[in-house]
């Protein structure tokens, strides 16, 4: 088995701590996003379904913005480190990641206000399918990109 430097086995550990912080904003998105497609009250008052939007967009925001300026970089830099030739599959899958990055900040700007409108909150149904299916893509790629550029360097820093 191919044994590391200490200074790269210390940025790998920094890398997975990043990427464990990072799934756990995960867990917060779909959380979030179950609370807006989760069936409800019929009576609910648009204010409490605005308000768990909003707070469903700041968190998608965060979710990827962290992967896009923070996590993707990291990765591609410890693929760089290790030099195994996983840094090409890295910025392919960053590079598949991107459309979903866009369609996310669509989302975000065309339902991030104080007061959802009625005509937004018409179209919000099938916007929330649309936008499920593309992150259920986004995760399984970035899950590939953990696997292909991180993961497999886990039993040379052990």
């Amino acid at each position: 088995m191919i044994k590391c430097s200490k200074r790269t086995r210390e940025g790998w550990f920094l890398v997975d701590d990043m990427v464990r912080r990072w799934m756990q904003q995960r867990i917060q998105l779909t959380q979030d996003f179950e609370g807006i497609v989760t069936p409800r009250d019929s009576e609910e008052p648009a204010s409490r379904l605005s308000g768990r939007v909003s707070t469903f967009c700041q968190t998608l925001v965060d979710y990827v913005s962290a992967g896009h300026f923070e996590v993707y970089n990291e990765l591609i830099s410890e693929a760089r480190e290790f030099n195994d030739g996983s840094v090409l599959t890295g910025i392919d899958l960053c590079s598949a990641i991107d459309d979903s990055t866009d369609m996310a900040l669509e989302f975000n700007d065309k339902y991030l206000s104080d007061e959802l409108c009625q005509k937004a909150l018409a179209t919000l149904p099938r916007d929330m399918v649309e936008l499920g299916n593309v992150l259920n893509l986004r995760f399984e790629l970035e899950d590939h990109l953990i696997s292909a550029v991180h993961e497999c360097h886990r039993p040379m820093v052990a």
